[in-house]
Parts: C-alpha cells; sequence; structure tokens
C-alpha cells in the first residue's frame, strides 16, 4: 500500500536541500485561497445569520449539518482514496487506470448519494404521514443536497490529487461563498422582505452548487481529462473501495465528532441555540485559518517523505508546520477573546450568548495548532486502523460529554465537550504518532529530541 504514495517528482524536490521553501511556496498558494474562502465563508455567515434571525438561521444550520455528514457516509470514502490513487496513476503513466478513477469515482458518488437521497424522501415522507413534520419541505430539500455536497466533494480532491491547488479550493472557497451572497441579496429584493425563511435559503444553496459543479466539471475535463485522454478509462471498483471504506471510517469519525454538538443542541435544546451555537462555532474557525492552509499541501509531503524513508526532513518538516500554524492561530485566539463581545454583534444582539463558548471553542482550537496536521502522521503512513479506532473512541466521548453537558450547561457544555474532545485527540494522535513513526508532530519537537537524545547518551 506504501507505494501508492510514490510521488516521483516530490521525492526528487526531497532529496534537494531547499525542502522546507518548496513546503512553504506549495503551501502559500492554498494560504491565499483558504484565507480569501473563510473570509468569505464568515462573511457569508454573518449575512445569513442577519437577514434570517437566530430561528430560521439555526434551523438551516441543524439540516444543513444532517446533509454534510449524509454526504459523507455516500462519498464511501473515495474523495480521501483518490489523494492515494492519482499521483500513483501520473507518476506511473498509468492513464487508463488515472481515466477510470476520475470517472468512475464521480459515477459512483453520484449513484449512491442520489440512491440515499431516494430513500430518505421515502422516509420523510412516511414520517409526515403518520406523525407531522413542521419543517417537511426545508427537509426535503435538505435531502436532495446531499448529491450535490457528495459530488462538489470528490471533484475538489480530485484536483488535490493532482496538485492543482487552485482549481480544487478556488471554486468551493471564493465562487461559492460569492454566489451564495449574490443569490441571497437577489431572493431578498425578490421576496421584498426582511428576513428569509430556511426553505428559501436552501433553495439559493442547492442553485450555488449546481453551478458550481458544473463549473468544476468543466475544469475537470479542461485540466484532467485531457491528460491521456487517448487511453480507455480502467474500472477497479473492488480495489478502489477496498481502500476507500477503511478511510471512510476515519473521515465519518471526524465529520460526525465535529458535527455532533451541532446535532445534540438541535436534538436537546432547539433551533435558536443551534444557530447562536453556529455562530461561536465559525467565528473560532477563525484561528485555525493557518492550519487548514498548511494541512492542503500537507498531505503528499508527508507521505512522500515518509515513502522516501528521509526521517530526517519529515521531522524538519512537520516541525515546520507546527510552527506555521501554532503562532499565528495564538495571535488570532488572542485577539477573538479579547474582542469577541465586538465579533458576536455583528451576528445580532442574540449571538452575544455564546461569547463564553466562543473563548473556550477557541482556546480549543489553539492547543490543537500545537501538533499541526499531526493527523496525517497516522493516517498516510499505514497506520490507519490505529487512527480509525482514535476517532472512533472521541466520537463515542464526545456524544457521550454532549449529552451530559449541554442540559446542564447549554450551549456552553457543547463547547467545553468540543473542547476537551479536540485536546484529547490530539494527545492521543501524537503520541501514537512518535510511537510508530518515531517523529514528535508538535512545536516542542526540539525540546522533546533533545531531551530525548540526552536521556540515551
Amino acid at each position: 500500500m506504501n507505494k501508492l504514495w510514490s510521488i516521483a517528482p516530490l521525492i526528487k524536490k526531497i532529496q534537494q536541500p531547499g525542502i522546507i521553501a518548496y513546503f512553504i511556496k506549495k503551501a502559500s498558494i492554498a494560504f491565499v485561497i483558504q484565507v480569501t474562502g473563510i473570509g468569505l465563508g464568515y462573511l457569508l455567515q454573518v449575512f445569513l445569520a442577519r437577514v434570517m434571525g437566530t430561528q430560521e438561521y439555526g434551523l438551516f444550520t441543524y439540516i444543513f449539518v444532517w446533509s454534510t455528514i449524509c454526504a459523507v457516509i455516500c462519498n464511501l470514502g473515495i474523495p480521501l482514496a483518490v489523494l492515494r490513487f492519482i499521483p500513483h496513476y501520473i507518476t506511473k503513466g498509468n492513464w487508463g487506470l488515472f481515466q477510470g478513477v476520475i470517472r468512475g469515482s464521480s459515477k459512483l458518488t453520484v449513484t449512491v448519494s442520489i440512491m440515499m437521497s431516494f430513500v430518505l424522501t421515502f422516509a420523510a415522507l412516511l414520517l409526515n404521514y403518520y406523525s407531522y413534520l413542521e419543517n417537511l419541505v426545508p427537509i426535503l430539500f435538505g435531502i436532495w443536497l446531499v448529491p450535490l455536497l457528495a459530488l462538489e466533494n470528490l471533484q475538489c480532491n480530485l484536483f488535490r490529487g493532482s496538485s492543482k491547488m487552485v482549481a480544487a479550493y478556488g471554486p468551493s472557497k471564493v465562487l461559492r461563498p460569492l454566489l451564495f451572497i449574490a443569490g441571497t441579496g437577489a431572493m431578498l429584493l425578490w421576496a421584498g422582505s426582511q428576513k428569509l425563511t430556511a426553505q428559501l435559503v436552501f433553495i439559493i444553496t442547492i442553485i450555488t452548487y449546481v453551478i458550481l459543479i458544473l463549473s468544476q466539471q468543466v475544469l475537470i475535463h479542461k485540466n484532467l481529462l485531457n491528460q491521456g485522454e487517448t487511453a480507455t478509462p480502467i474500472y477497479q471498483f473492488r480495489s478502489w473501495l477496498r481502500v476507500s471504506l477503511p478511510l471512510l471510517l476515519i473521515i465519518g469519525f471526524i465529520i460526525i465528532s465535529n458535527q455532533t454538538s451541532i446535532v445534540m443542541i438541535g436534538a436537546l435544546l432547539d433551533p435558536v441555540q443551534v444557530g447562536i451555537y453556529n455562530a461561536a462555532t465559525k467565528t473560532s474557525y477563525l484561528a485555525s485559518f493557518v492550519y487548514i492552509a498548511v494541512e492542503a499541501i500537507a498531505a503528499p509531503t508527508i507521505a512522500s517523505l515518509y515513502t522516501a524513508g528521509d526521517q530526517s526532513q519529515l521531522q524538519k518538516v512537520v516541525t515546520t508546520m507546527a510552527h506555521l500554524v501554532f503562532w499565528p492561530t495564538m495571535l488570532v485566539t488572542l485577539f477573538l477573546i479579547l474582542f469577541s463581545n465586538y465579533i458576536l454583534r455583528m451576528f445580532g444582539s442574540e449571538f452575544l450568548a455564546a461569547q463564553s463558548s466562543l473563548v473556550i471553542l477557541a482556546v480549543g482550537q489553539l492547543v490543537n495548532s500545537a501538533t499541526g496536521p499531526v493527523g496525517y502522521m497516522l493516517d498516510l503512513t499505514g497506520h490507519q486502523d490505529q487512527s480509525a479506532r482514535v476517532r472512533c473512541f472521541t466520537a463515542i466521548t464526545n456524544f457521550l460529554l454532549n449529552y451530559f453537558l449541554i442540559p446542564k450547561f447549554g450551549i456552553m457544555g457543547a463547547a467545553i465537550a468540543t473542547s476537551i474532545v479536540v485536546i484529547l485527540d490530539n494527545l492521543i494522535i501524537y503520541f501514537l504518532a512518535v510511537k510508530y513513526t518515531g517523529v514528535h508532530a508538535s512545536i516542542f519537537s526540539h525540546y522533546t529530541l533533545n531531551f530525548i537524545n540526552k536521556k540515551k547518551s
């Protein structure tokens, strides 16, 4: 399986002294796009909260989270698997398999997600028949958003696997929020009212994703399918699924763990509290913008260094990643804590109730950044089984903590649960990465390694 990570062009760069500079250069491209996307995405959330109100904004958020979870299931782990397959096929010149995995993964994703949407639609209508569902129409819109979310996620990773960062993140991070804001503004003018309902916003969301997917499909034909276009596509669905399904467990547990608080607040409290808590969550993510940018290029870099067996360079790169992530995150976290009152006021006065939650979540993001993208140290080095067990454990822990803390402390209990799980997950993954790879992925790695060397001597 490790052979799948053999990326010849990157390994050549690894053998040169400028690997750190190469990594930073590559990460900077993703950084610019991600920062722009995060800024636009955050403005979009503020805009939606203002034009929808806490009740409708919370309802939209709650249904959208469930749509996201269903989309991840429909992906079957394929978006993460193509990050392995595509570089391998390009390096080996297996253009038939290259064409096959791009075309086949898209067909499989569309088929599975549409089937799930039909099943969920039938279940929703049946439930409504026996017990009236107050929000049936927004729920149905959320159900049919699933295929679009699943396909868009796959398209993004097809470009990531080909190291085309602009095509991977440009449409989803920049074009999507711009289209969404434009669509929402047009809907406001059409509706002639100051507040939009979740139903209307879902219509905008579906139209936005249709445009986004069609745009990305044009880019796929122009930038990917033109490579080896004369080759006959070769489909190896069994082999691909044999790799992707275990990865589904990992990404599934991560997504479920990340969204547990929203789901539990919606189940134990009400949509209003979901909306207020979501404002705190989206704001806390501002602290992780560097982490997200570095993570974009971390996967192929870590995998290739590990495959090349260059432990020294791997340690240097991972340490660099941790420092690149931590210090900017610390500054942003301090800013969010000091000005949390003013930031949340942008959403509306009702959202000031999330101030304590924002502070707790921001601290959790800061601790998370101290180890950089440490999760890849297991996922991409042949130790994904250990990673899956950890993610399963933390997902269950997150559910239990939310279940007990939300009724007692409200949305602040959800923030406490989330931050505890983030810290716990990073600590466990860090020590397992040290155990299985010998690499210390943290800002303290220099001191840790010096201590270990002195102890050995």
